[in-house]
């Protein structure tokens, strides 16, 4: 009885552990997503003439930046 009463400890400390691992990689892969998202939209604000001047525009500067007509 002893052997079954560790075993079902040992079972259900392993459970745990797995089921916290799931929740921790699917918030690391979460975050992951929102990093990559964020890393886009910096590039985008960094490169876009359109973006640049909307952005400056939202905070309050007075901007005129020239856009490329293709």
């Amino acid at each position: 009885m002893l052997c079954v009463s560790i075993n079902f400890r040992a079972f259900r400390e392993m459970q745990e552990e797995v089921d916290q691992n799931q929740r921790l990689s699917g918030h690391l892969q979460n975050l992951m997503d929102e990093n990559l998202a964020l890393q886009e939209e910096i590039h985008t604000i960094k490169t876009d003439p359109r973006v640049i001047e909307r952005e400056a525009r939202r905070i309050g500067v007075d901007v005129k930046v020239p856009v490329p007509t293709n």
